[in-house]
Formats: structure tokens, C-alpha cells, sequence
């Protein structure tokens, strides 16, 4: 659904009258931000369904936690196609390099994390909610991981950046956000997809 809202925005890019000559390629020159904006977020979106799936072919068995946390990770999912339009919009009006829209999006993608966090949390202390109890040391590890990704240091630097620049440190900044890496085994190896996945 939230990769659907987002093709929402692609009816903006068609040849119109006032834009340019009026062709197609003036369109895309015009809204070039609008096609960017979507690509970044329909992988952003992407990522964390495979994540997701990763993570709870993992789980065995619900809690109320664990829903709460789960709901607050598809929130700041669904955020990211409004993120997304606001920040193509700003980029697309010519002389304005949309800061306030990157800070937007960096908040949205930066609270996906926090909640990514929350998930691993919940299951790294409830281990009677995994398959396999043994796992849960590596959800712990994940767990840190972002909490560590979350450092001020890099929301100073993202926001001190200013100028034209800015889209292009968050983007790249971003895809880390959303890529939480995959859950180890008790052994500290990657776990791998169970039968229960196929």
C-alpha cells in the first residue's frame, strides 16, 4: 500500500503546456526530484518489507509488546510516501533546495529505525516469542547496532550541512537507515530464511 501511494506522485511527470516546450523531456528535466524521491523511497520501502520478512519467519508466537512495536515500524513506514512528496515538491520549485523537507524525511526514516530498534528489543528480552530462544542473542546485537546507527553526531552533521548539498548526504545517509542487518544466530552467523518461509 505505501509503495502504491507513492506512484501517487508520478502523475505529476507528463508533457504539459507551461513547462519548458511542453514535451515529455521537459517534464522530466522539470520534475526529476519527483522520479528520484520515489526510486530512494520505493527501495527505502522495499528494504524494510524484506527485513520484516527476514525477521518474523523468526517469530513463533505474538505478544501485546511485540504487536505495539510492530505497528509503530509499519507507522513510520506509511510516513514515507508524504516524506517523499514533500521533499520532491520542495526540490522541484526552482531556487529552493527544500532543507526543511530533508530534515522531514531524515525524521521520518530516522523514527523507522527507532521502531526497527523496538522490534529487536522486544524480541531479544522475550525469547519464548522466537523459534528458536537461542536467536535472541542475535536480535540483542541488531538491537545495539542501530541504537549506535542513531548516534547525534550524524543528525548534527545532516543538519549542519545546508545548502544544495543536503539531499545528496541524506540520501545516502538514508539507506542506512532502513537496512538493519540481518538477525544472527545464537552463534553470531547470519540466520537464514526457514522452511516456514517458502
Amino acid at each position: 500500500m505505501a509503495i502504491t501511494l507513492l506512484a501517487l506522485d508520478l502523475g505529476r511527470v507528463h508533457a504539459q503546456p507551461g513547462v519548458g516546450d511542453g514535451t515529455l523531456n521537459a517534464a522530466l528535466e522539470r520534475y526529476w526530484p519527483t522520479l528520484l524521491a520515489f526510486a530512494a523511497s520505493f527501495a527505502f520501502i522495499g528494504v524494510a518489507w524484506t527485513n520484516h520478512h527476514n525477521v518474523f519467519v523468526r517469530v513463533a508466537r505474538m505478544s501485546r509488546g511485540l504487536n505495539a512495536a510492530n505497528l509503530l515500524l509499519l507507522a513510520g513506514i506509511t510516513l514515507v510516501p508524504w516524506a517523499t512528496s514533500s521533499l520532491a515538491d520542495a526540490l522541484s520549485q526552482p531556487g529552493k533546495h527544500g532543507q526543511q523537507e530533508v530534515l522531514l524525511y531524515a525524521a521520518v526514516l530516522m523514527f523507522g529505525t527507532a521502531t526497527w530498534s523496538l522490534v529487536f528489543h522486544t524480541l531479544a528480552t522475550h525469547p519464548e516469542l522466537l523459534v528458536d530462544p537461542n536467536d535472541a542473542r542475535g536480535f540483542r546485537a541488531d538491537r545495539l547496532g542501530i541504537l549506535i546507527g542513531l548516534g547525534p553526531q550524524r543528525w548534527l552533521r545532516l543538519s549542519a550541512s545546508g545548502g544544495p548539498r543536503l539531499p545528496r548526504h541524506c540520501c545516502s545517509w538514508l539507506f542506512r537507515c532502513f537496512s538493519p542487518s540481518r538477525p544472527k544466530d545464537s552463534t553470531g552467523a547470519p540466520m537464514t530464511p526457514t522452511s516456514s518461509s517458502k
